[in-house]
């Protein structure tokens, strides 16, 4: 397995679960630093823990929402999610009561399967842990997985069959560690339609045409495989196959709002068809 370059290189670092914090900080992809403080569940000081989850219902028992005791992990793309979910959380409930592990750091899927030496991991109650500790420890029910875009673009040459196999690795990783939890793949958005990448993407041909290769493997593995995932991907895209600029912050690839708002239908959605 060839070793995949971190994208985001630099010095800071912003994780959020709800009731979470980072211990240090790192340039990211997403410019904006993420907000301080949500209205309904609030960034903590590291030495506040999370309640005790519930215990995993069986699914003839389960009652509530269907993104209660849920878990969405992911980069910073799901950090944009995570942002528009708390500020809609002001006016009132969305997803449940579901929690986030988000980064701006750049955290790909080599780092979570350890296929490269010292790669960035998350941070919970001010420790860095493997994924599939932390996971164990919170006990969700299901856990919702937007990841993959770093592996691409920090590689000059990716492999999409190693990056494949890695999404197929943690899985396994973390239904091991918690018996029970249902892992759901969140394909991931495309690219605006410009050309300009930033000076920190390594793979200088990162766009539209790899993206849309690696989510036509990734749903095509999810298939075979019965695993279930939400397609955010078809949702966003427009007829040129791009991210549409209405959708995005920062000219490259990361959701807005208005972005966000499109993956959170498809998430309710996806969650009615269940």
């Amino acid at each position: 397995m060839k070793s995949i370059r971190l994208l985001f290189l630099g010095l800071a670092v912003a994780l959020s679960l709800f009731g979470c914090t980072s211990k240090a900080e790192e340039p990211s992809l997403t410019p904006e630093p993420a907000p301080s403080s949500m209205p309904v569940e609030t960034f903590s000081p590291p030495s506040l823990a999370l309640p005790t989850p519930s215990p995993i219902p069986s699914p003839e028992l389960e009652e509530g929402n269907y993104f209660d005791n849920a878990l969405f992990v992911g980069d910073s793309i799901m950090e944009g999610i995570r942002q528009y979910v708390a500020a809609q959380r002001q006016e009132g409930e969305l997803l449940g009561t579901a929690r986030f592990l988000s980064t701006t750091m750049g955290v790909s899927l080599a780092d979570l399967v350890v296929d490269r030496d010292n790669g960035v991991q998350y941070s919970y109650q001010g420790e860095e842990r493997p994924l599939e500790d932390i996971v164990a420890e919170i006990a969700p029910r299901r856990v919702f997985l937007l990841l993959g875009l770093n592996d691409l673009a920090s590689d000059t040459d990716p492999v999409i069959a190693d990056i494949v196999d890695r999404y197929i690795r943690l899985i396994d990783n973390l239904q091991t560690a918690c018996p029970g939890v249902e892992c759901i793949i969140i394909t991931n958005p495309p690219k605006v339609a410009s050309q300009w990448l930033p000076d920190y993407t390594a793979n200088r041909h990162f766009g539209n045409a790899l993206i849309g290769e690696f989510v036509d493997a990734l749903t095509q593995m999810c298939r075979e495989n019965n695993i279930p995932y939400v397609d955010a991907y078809k949702c966003l895209k427009n007829e040129n196959g791009a991210l549409p600029d209405d959708y995005c912050r920062d000219g490259y690839i990361h959701l807005n709002h208005q972005g966000a708002a499109v993956v959170v239908e498809a998430l309710e959605a996806f969650a009615e068809g269940r």
